[in-house]
């Protein structure tokens, strides 16, 4: 089960005010909305756990705030409000079983906060010499990062989106370049980057925030600006540029769909992209979209193919 699966649990959870995956020593790694006022807290919690932490729960004004150790590199917080302590510790532990089956990776050496000598937690010996090994290597995929000199990058939609250098300072809350992303008009800039995983497409990424795909361009084409990300797109060919777009194609019964929704997912037959049932239909995109997406992966699978532009 994917990483972003597990997660959209506690995303997609009303009782649930944030929620973030943490490194032993408190920074955050991939934070969904997760209150900057609660660092505090967290980081005093882990210090005084730091050797024994399974599940705890740190009471906040807020609500309640649950510290979860998914592995000996990661702790999962999660922040509620409304909800009985009960629930909470449950709901914390479902998360935790499910991430324990897909296993996670080391977090990156560069993603250490210099948080301080009175809040700072020490890295158990083993995690410790673990990250140590991984600095050369992530020295090597940084260079491969790199984005390219030949000139100006034009992002499409089948463009596979990857980390570029800045990656790790944009994702970290309170970094001077977390602050700007957040500022952007497009606020769900971050949750672009925490879906760039090295193989997901732009299209993808629009599709699963339910964000018309000429702002997902926007963004990953700042980011490219900016050296937090890179892509890697298509190569040109003499008729133009080929491009990877997909088309859904709808193989369930029409009948049994909501009324509403029988117009666009009679389109899907792997030859219209949304956005061209969008515009036949005279729709906004995201109303189009809105209309597949609770299909998608049962009665509705994305056909991917080459798209020639001239």
């Amino acid at each position: 089960m994917a990483l972003e699966r597990i997660l959209g649990k506690l995303k997609y959870d009303s009782s649930v005010t944030g929620f973030a995956l943490l490194t032993n020593n408190g920074q955050p790694f991939l934070s969904f909305s997760l209150p900057e006022e609660l660092l505090p807290q967290i980081h005093g919690a882990l210090k005084i756990h730091a050797s024994s932490l399974k599940l705890v729960n740190v009471m906040t004004k807020r609500g309640t705030l649950i510290l979860a150790r998914v592995d000996p590199n990661w702790i999962l917080a999660v922040d509620f409000s409304e909800e009985s302590l009960g629930s909470a510790l449950q709901k914390a532990k479902t998360v935790v079983d499910m991430l324990e089956q897909i296993g996670l990776p080391p977090p990156p050496s560069n993603i250490e906060a210099e948080l301080g000598p009175e809040t700072m937690v020490e890295l158990p010996e083993t995690v410790a010499t673990e990250i140590e090994t991984m600095r050369s290597d992530l020295a090597a995929e940084s260079v491969t990062a790199a984005v390219s000199e030949a000139g100006p990058v034009v992002v499409r939609h089948g463009c596979v989106v990857h980390r570029g250098p800045r990656y790790m300072d944009a994702v970290t809350i309170g970094s001077p370049l977390n602050q700007l992303l957040k500022g952007k008009p497009a606020k769900f800039a971050i949750d672009v980057l925490l879906l760039a995983n090295e193989k997901r497409t732009v299209f993808k990424i629009s599709e699963a925030l339910g964000k018309p795909v000429e702002q997902v361009i926007d963004v990953v084409t700042w980011c490219v600006s900016e050296r937090i990300l890179t892509v890697e797109c298509p190569e040109e060919q003499e008729s133009g540029v080929a491009t990877i777009v997909e088309y859904p194609f709808f193989e369930g019964d029409l009948k049994k769909v909501k009324k509403e929704q029988q117009a666009v997912l009679m389109l899907c037959d792997g030859k219209h992209t949304v956005k061209d049932i969008a515009a036949e239909l005279g729709i906004p995109y995201f109303k189009a979209l809105q209309s597949i997406v609770p299909y998608r992966g049962k009665t509705v699978r994305f056909v991917g193919k080459d798209r020639i532009i001239e």
